[in-house]
């Protein structure tokens, strides 16, 4: 391969590497592969090479100044776009448009539109091409490395070419072990981590007992949906819905969500608290934001490629020669056989409808060639664990480092998804671990619940329920309404950045949005966290707090402002329904 500047850096070059379609019969064609690498600083001393997730994500562009490729001195650092993903992505019609609802008709469409093909779009296939790409590095081992589903190709690729490893990076660990499609390891984690969210008096004043809130909606959604009034991201209030048949795999969506955002699993047990006591509003909100990402584009995420990859990697209780309905029928009674415990405090039917095997019923291919829980390499080996991580959980990691000889497990209490691209104290492990040094296996447990993803509460539905706040009566009720939206909007930020809004919705209408270059002020536009009270007007970033006068429109004649920090005080004052208002800002 030709390195070649191409990214406006000249810290990075892009390549391009033919393999075959067919690895064992390359007169069928080529598939360009699209490189990136990183040169290391000072004397070389290895490469390591880093698979992304998935399946079907690209693993390009290449940050020169992310926190792994600035932490590991001599090592170049490369990246590529695996078969099927970025500019050589796996494509069809029924998948990739806007609108595409991944119905089973749509999937099943989706393999006819790809054909034959999708046979060589494996794991096993992509360990064939990474080990062209070593060749093609010319060196005699990598040091190879994966997030979530790449530390199954990774783990893939080192039982298949043990002596071209130097070393092993697992971050966020699949155990080929779980792989049936029915995802035992997310279902046996989750009374674990919601017990752990709220450990240490988390969700004091939110809910005594997360899992039994869960357990309560899941079976008011059992045979109808909660339906009430929620609010769109824009802040429009219509009606909304979650759960019911048909929609059973709306709630644990709604959890796993937040394996990926911390903002997101910090509203996640107020929200099913007001669920389980009748208010819904805060879950349709919750569901807003985890909805509103869209499908991304192609070239960042192949969902023919996930079908074609996953559906072959996964050992599904049927064969490829079964019809749809044998499926269907095979995968309800594998989950009755694992029972009710199992899922708790979901249902057979939750865990069922969000499923891996659930998502495959319709693809025609099913375990072409999975691989074969097995030892790894006796290579130096780290491994990463979110303790806040669903798809991936810690069980996962030590499962996988017990069949290593050399592994250290590094875990982060209070993280979910991806630890290296995230956590400064990931990356420095992997440079510990390149450079021979002793990897401290306790280096991430300082990033707890209470730093990542603190709870937060869910608003009250009515004034009426609110104690007053800084004044009596009707007033206090509105002023605390008032604060509680703003302290929401400020504390929901990082839950709208995650779902790539400039802002967060109100749970019962408006909007909050930031402005300026680093967030220096947040405009809220008839915000309404609680029924009847709405906020408006702008809060400045000074130092480490906000200023400001928001105007508080509230029942009756209850209507007023606040201001926040005025003068450097630390306090919420103004008037409310001609009503002064003093009210710490703790």
């Amino acid at each position: 391969m030709r390195f070649a500047n191409c990214t406006g850096t000249t810290r990075v070059g892009c390549a391009t590497l033919s393999v075959p379609l067919d690895h064992a019969d390359p007169s069928k064609g080529a598939i360009p592969l699209h490189i990136e690498r990183r040169r290391a600083k000072g004397t070389p001393k290895g490469v390591l090479v880093m698979l992304a997730g998935g399946p079907g994500q690209a693993g390009t562009p290449l940050d020169p100044d992310g926190i792994v490729p600035a932490a590991i001195p001599g090592w170049d650092y490369v990246v590529l776009d695996q078969r099927g993903t970025g500019d050589s992505a796996l494509r069809c019609a029924a998948l990739d448009a806007p609108h595409a609802t991944f119905s089973n008709t749509e999937i099943a469409t989706c393999a006819a539109q790809v054909g034959s093909n999708r046979a060589f779009y494996t794991s096993r296939d992509s360990v064939l091409d990474i080990e062209n790409l070593r060749v093609a590095l010319g060196v005699p081992r990598i040091a190879l490395g994966g997030v979530s589903y790449g530390t199954y190709v990774a783990q893939y690729y080192a039982q298949a070419f043990p002596d071209s490893v130097s070393h092993l990076v697992l971050d966020s660990v699949v155990d080929p072990a779980t792989m049936s499609g029915l995802a035992p390891q997310t279902w046996a984690a989750v009374p674990g981590m919601l017990t752990a969210l709220c450990a240490k008096k988390a969700c004091s004043g939110i809910t005594t007992n997360p899992v039994g809130d869960v357990a309560r909606v899941v079976a008011a959604t059992a045979d109808a949906p909660l339906r009430g009034m929620g609010t769109t991201t824009g802040g429009r209030m219509v009606r909304a819905e979650i759960g019911g048949p048909g929609a059973q795999g709306d709630l644990p969506g709604l959890l796993m969500v937040g394996d990926l955002s911390p903002g997101m699993r910090a509203l996640y047990p107020g929200a099913i608290n007001a669920a389980a006591r009748g208010d819904a509003a805060p879950l349709f909100r919750l569901a807003a934001l985890a909805n509103s990402g869209g499908s991304p584009p192609v070239t960042e995420i192949s969902s023919a490629l996930f079908f074609a990859t996953e559906c072959a990697d996964s050992t599904p209780p049927w064969t490829t020669a079964d019809p749809t309905g044998v499926r269907t029928a095979s995968l309800g009674q594998a989950f009755a056989d694992m029972g009710d415990a199992a899922v708790a405090p979901f249902s057979i039917a939750n865990a069922s409808s969000a499923s891996p095997a659930e998502a495959c019923i319709a693809w025609p291919d099913a375990a072409t060639d999975p691989l074969t829980p097995a030892p790894l390499p006796a290579v130096p080996t780290l491994l990463f664990a979110g303790g806040q991580d669903l798809r991936t959980p810690t069980a996962s990691a030590r499962a996988v480092a017990a069949r290593s000889p050399s592994a250290a497990v590094v875990v982060a209490p209070g993280w979910g998804h991806d630890l290296t691209d995230n956590l400064g104290c990931a990356a420095t492990q992997v440079a510990r671990l390149l450079s021979g040094r002793t990897v401290q296996t306790g280096a991430c447990s300082r990033v707890t619940v209470a730093i990542t993803m603190a709870p937060f509460p869910a608003p009250a539905a009515t004034v009426g329920a609110l104690s007053p706040m800084g004044a009596k009566g009707n007033a206090g009720r509105v002023a605390h309404a008032a604060r509680f939206s703003i302290q929401d909007g400020l504390h929901s930020l990082s839950a709208g950045t995650d779902a790539g809004l400039g802002g967060i919705p109100g749970v019962r209408g408006g909007f909050m949005r930031v402005s300026g270059m680093l967030g220096q002020t947040v405009r809220f536009r008839n915000f309404s966290d609680t029924a009847g009270v709405r906020i408006s007007g702008a809060l400045n970033a000074v130092e480490s707090h906000f200023e400001g006068r928001l105007t508080v429109d509230g029942p009756g004649s209850l209507d007023g402002y606040l201001d926040l920090a005025k003068d450097g005080a630390r306090r919420y004052t103004g008037v409310i329904g001609g009503v002064a208002i003093n009210i710490p800002l703790g």
